[in-house]
């Protein structure tokens, strides 16, 4: 978490937003734009934090993180925006639950990149 609030040289930027572009009773899927590192390669691996918790919740306090989850996602090839599922079957998600999701850039080097804007979603009732 103290990565995250340091000043990084690439990630999300305020006109950069991440958004839902589907949801249903039992998948979510998130889309991105592709984030660029500070020399202009494009970045392949994100990692999608989620969990019942908003950031500024868990920023406050700090133990709830632990219940957060994370999937991580390896772009062989990055062009244009990019497509990220969350499933009941495979990510353990509670249909009945609001959920919180946050997505994190990640170079070549491991470097965490600046964190996205947070979206929520509830797949039992599909919305966000």
């Amino acid at each position: 978490m103290d990565n995250l609030s340091d000043s990084v040289p690439f990630g999300y930027t305020l006109s950069q937003k991440i958004s839902v572009s589907q949801v249903s009773p039992t998948s979510v899927t998130l889309s991105s734009p592709a984030i660029q590192d500070d020399l202009g390669n494009k970045i392949k691996k994100y990692t999608v934090m989620y969990g019942e918790y908003p950031l500024a919740q868990i920023l406050q306090t700090p133990a709830l993180l632990d219940q957060s989850k994370e999937k991580t996602f390896d772009f062989p090839v990055v062009n244009g925006n990019l497509s990220m599922a969350l499933s009941t079957t495979g990510d353990g998600l509670d249909p009945t639950k609001v959920y919180y999701v946050s997505i994190i850039p990640k170079d070549q080097n491991g470097i965490l990149g600046e964190i996205s804007n947070e979206m929520w979603f509830k797949l039992s009732e599909s919305v966000s």
